[in-house]
């Protein structure tokens, strides 16, 4: 016998809600929803287990504890069944983009042709539920680094967990915390250039080619997506964010592109750039330092957790809130800095922690 596990990552939107695997095998209800395995609720999984004879094959989905709440995928569509065969112990890892009967708002992709990156750069674009009920509502935007790991579990690199920021969307306006927001995720090529560098990173860097992207996401993606969708076309209905080099990237935007964005959202910025330099040699505080003034009506949000990698990262957070007081910012006001418990440099951690840096802008 094997012991089969499943954790599952629920939506953002209520997360405690009851979450059942439901399937083939006699320890999943044989397909009868209501003789399901319910699963424990241990945030942020849900956790449960079954018993299987080895070499049984067996399908199963997730649902919420009949097929009117299926799980659906990031494009609201029901993915076809889950399927597992048993040799040894096994942990079965999901996460859910949304259910069947609470899925709303649009995602589509679009190709967009750069002249700056002499290339394309696929966009991820998520339309809030009430862009298609009324066609003269314009509505702010969000742009996002890493797109493939913004919206849907199926393309996020490595853990298979997006950052739900369409969910976020969601959740914080019907909260009213925010407005209904447009959200782009911008995706980077695959594979490594010729210094051994993944093209992600190539993009993202600003030792590398962050600053090209850079005037892409000013010049060429923000006159499209004001000339395209019914976006707000002004700096303070406009917010750019990412983790990692993302954010670095997005901290770069700020300081070299000024006036464009009122917003920015930074989850664990990798100052130390692909280069590692140390806290007081990082080229874009270097930089900050010597701004001699700071746009009064623009915000930021920093976090970094104390976990892994994110626990190197204080004392570059340390410089930053120094010399952004320094410059006659305020904490709490223009910017903010978090150090989260727990935290670490994972996709998971940023999904948990990007409605914080959302709720703050939106003040």
């Amino acid at each position: 016998m094997s012991q089969i596990r499943f954790q599952v990552v629920p939506p953002i939107d209520r997360p405690e809600s009851p979450v059942f695997i439901t399937g083939s095998h006699p320890g999943l209800g044989a397909w009868k929803p209501d003789c399901a395995l319910k699963l424990d609720w241990k945030p942020p999984f849900h956790v449960g287990e079954i018993e299987s004879d080895t070499g049984h094959h067996f399908d199963y989905k997730i649902t919420r504890g009949n097929w009117e709440t299926e799980a659906v995928d990031a494009y609201g569509h029901v993915p076809g069944n889950f399927c597992h065969e048993v040799w040894l112990d096994a942990t079965r890892h999901h996460t859910v983009a949304d259910w069947k009967d609470r899925y709303s708002g649009r995602l589509t992709h679009e190709r967009i042709h750069s002249r700056i990156l002499a290339g394309t750069r696929d966009l991820l674009i998520w339309l809030p539920p009430s862009y298609g009920s009324d066609s003269l509502h314009r509505f702010p935007i969000l742009i996002l680094h890493d797109g493939d790991n913004v919206f849907d579990p199926a393309t996020s690199a490595i853990s298979c967990v997006d950052w739900a920021a369409d969910e976020w969307i969601k959740v914080l306006s019907r909260r009213g915390a925010l407005p209904e927001t447009i959200v782009v995720g911008v995706c980077h090529p695959e594979g490594f250039s010729d210094d051994n560098a993944s093209l992600r990173d190539f993009d993202l860097s600003p030792e590398l080619s962050g600053s090209a992207y850079a005037h892409f996401i000013v010049d060429e993606l923000v006159p499209h997506m004001d000339a395209h969708y019914r976006t707000i076309p002004k700096p303070t209905a406009r917010v750019l964010g990412g983790a990692s080099l993302g954010a670095l990237n997005a901290f770069h935007v700020s300081l070299n592109h000024p006036g464009v964005f009122g917003g920015f959202v930074c989850l664990s910025t990798s100052f130390e750039d692909v280069s590692h330099s140390v806290p007081d040699r990082s080229a874009l505080l270097l930089a900050l330092a010597e701004k001699s003034s700071l746009d009064p009506v623009t915000r930021m949000y920093f976090d970094y957790g104390d976990q892994g990698l994110d626990e190197c990262y204080e004392g570059y957070h340390k410089i930053l809130g120094s010399l952004f007081r320094e410059k006659g910012w305020r904490d709490g006001e223009q910017f903010l800095i978090q150090r989260i418990a727990g935290g670490s440099h994972s996709e998971i951690s940023w999904r948990n922690r990007l409605g914080d840096a959302l709720v703050f802008l939106s003040r």
